[in-house]
């Protein structure tokens, strides 16, 4: 049964007979124009809100994939860039090159814990490949000149990533054709004194997101270059305390040929 206006029931087509026409146009009533409004609005609302969470969404999963592939690549890569076309150099794991290649990747995310260089193997720098063990990352490599005349070759070894502040405390040491460096980072001066670290340290990082560069000069048509990179934490070092635990530390090498020095 419809009811009537007395029982506060009005139906909306009521009201809109008793609302004032425009002044000009269509006897529209105002409560129903400011209802049209509204509902446009609504929906460029929805639209908005749609199309942010679509981007949003978007984006979140392009960083967590970046995340993936980042959390799965190893501690340690290296790639080789030519600086002219007149030079072409490749690598390999072993110094046999049936496997070229222009960029080598470790397999494992190295762990690196808090010994001594002096626990370090001796043939640490004769194994090829990925060798790392479960206190310190070690990697071997080879670089071939396969371009018909002499080269020099230019490397730069850079942290590709540094948390919970490793690097205070960590050590690099890179082989290149069987000699090698230690290399660290300066000291923070928390235990009062500053400058160079005492313990297995020839040399100083070169920056803050370079561990070291340098050249291989004169390397001979098909000659090879032989490189090992290892890393540890250095127990002795006064930086080496809990805060650093749980941390990780990840290094990039690149490898360019160009003419002789």
């Amino acid at each position: 049964m419809k009811k009537n206006k007395n029982d506060g029931d009005v139906s909306l087509f009521n009201k809109a007979a008793e609302t004032p026409p425009r002044k000009h146009g269509k006897k529209t009533a105002a409560f129903l124009r400011r209802n049209a409004v509204e509902v446009m609005y609504f929906r460029i609302f929805k639209k908005i809100i749609l199309i942010s969470v679509t981007t949003i969404s978007s984006f979140l999963l392009v960083v967590y994939g970046f995340t993936l592939v980042y959390d799965r690549t190893g501690s340690f890569t290296v790639n080789v860039k030519s600086q002219d076309i007149t030079y072409n150099i490749t690598l390999s794991e072993d110094d046999t090159f049936t496997d070229r290649t222009s960029v080598l990747t470790s397999k494992n995310i190295a762990k690196l814990d808090n010994i001594s260089g002096k626990d370090i193997d001796a043939n640490v720098d004769e194994i090829n490949g990925e060798h790392s063990t479960a206190k310190y990352l070690a990697y071997t490599f080879y670089c071939k000149n396969l371009c018909g005349t002499d080269c020099c070759l230019s490397y730069e070894l850079t942290f590709n990533n540094v948390t919970n502040g490793m690097d205070e405390a960590i050590r690099v040491r890179l082989y290149v054709n069987g000699e090698y460096l230690d290399y660290a980072k300066t000291k923070s001066g928390k235990d009062g004194t500053l400058g160079m670290e005492e313990d297995f340290c020839d040399r100083t990082f070169a920056n803050i997101n370079t561990v070291c560069y340098g050249d291989v000069n004169n390397v001979p048509a098909d000659g090879i270059v032989k490189f090992t990179i290892v890393a540890w934490l250095e127990g002795d070092d006064y930086d080496c305390k809990d805060p650093i635990k749980g941390g990780s530390v990840k290094f990039a090498m690149q490898i360019t040929a160009g003419e002789v020095k």
